[in-house]
């Protein structure tokens, strides 16, 4: 996360996105009306076809075990669910605070309590409480404890992945932990990418590969690498002896590189000539290279070492 107190990803609201393919939410903790009892619409909700969800004329939802005729759960909110087979707890809502219900069951599994709730992953979920995030079992015990702060972060985050999940301290800057709670990278960056062998993390606009013992791999990883041409016209005799002039793409030799975002000057030695502070860099000659900065209209001109034009 490469900006000024940045969060580990992008901030959104409870929308639906997607590290987990989510399957789609039935009603959400506000209130609705209906003229009648109807079903609910439960796909992905509920996995044992003796479940039944039914909407109440108030909007509210009942789950009902329609072999036994037992209502296992009585006015609630269906929130959103997990992904196909990811696991068999889901998060409902009841008087706007979530819990977790065993879609096999019917039964709440984790009475409502959190202010939010994440999927369970790996055996874990992340839930809210008092502004922070921490870690339950399927019981509800807490695993790792709420110290990890909520910055309006989407629903793909705080999910376990080969044993690993990204979250922030309380400076806003990320890290990698493992499912007891303990660092594998410190939260020393501002944005962090995990894969299954390594994190690929960024600081001021720097890119590295690290592994989950914190040794960095690479200590500079490139999104994209141009070669800088320019057009020049050249002169050509044809042959019926006439002088004729055509475009002609000229090498400079440099390159532009790109990481995280932003560009700088490189040559042909893999020496960097500027760091990445540019928008987009462009050839005018093979001395005089355009730098456009941040707000996209400003410019400077760099020389061919990469030295800004005074």
């Amino acid at each position: 996360m490469k900006r000024s107190y940045k969060i580990c990803i992008a901030i959104a609201s409870w929308s639906l996105i997607g590290l987990a393919v989510i399957t789609p939410f039935v009603t959400n903790c506000t209130n609705e009306n209906d003229d009648t009892d109807d079903w609910a619409i439960e796909e992905g909700l509920l996995r044992n076809d003796d479940l039944v969800a039914v909407k109440s004329s108030n909007g509210m939802v009942s789950i009902k075990n329609s072999a036994t005729g037992k209502v296992t759960i009585k006015d609630i909110k269906l929130d959103w669910t997990q992904e196909s087979g990811r696991d068999s707890l889901a998060v409902f809502c009841s008087e706007k605070k979530r819990g977790y219900y065993n879609m096999y069951t019917g039964e709440i599994a984790v009475p409502a309590q959190y202010r939010r709730a994440w999927i369970f992953s790996e055996g874990l979920a992340a839930v809210q409480k008092n502004g922070n995030i921490g870690f339950i079992d399927h019981k509800g015990n807490v695993v790792i404890d709420f110290r990890f702060p909520y910055h309006g972060n989407p629903l793909s985050e705080f999910i376990f992945d080969n044993g690993r999940c990204v979250v922030a301290d309380t400076l806003g800057k990320c890290g990698v932990i493992d499912k007891k709670g303990n660092w594998l990278i410190k939260p020393d960056f501002d944005n962090v990418s995990v894969f299954k062998e390594y994190a690929i993390v960024s600081k001021a606009g720097i890119r590295m590969q690290v592994g989950y013992d914190g040794t960095v791999i690479n200590s500079f990883v490139l999104d994209d690498i141009e070669r800088l041409t320019y057009t020049a016209q050249v002169r050509y005799e044809n042959r019926d002896g006439e002088l004729k002039f055509t475009d002609r793409d000229i090498d400079t030799g440099l390159f532009s590189y790109r990481v995280g975002g932003r560009c700088g000057l490189m040559n042909s030695s893999c020496e960097r000539l500027t760091e990445p502070l540019y928008q987009k860099i462009s050839a005018v000659d093979k001395n005089m290279f355009r730098a456009t900065l941040f707000d996209n209209y400003s410019e400077v001109i760099l020389n061919s070492k990469g030295e800004v034009m005074k």
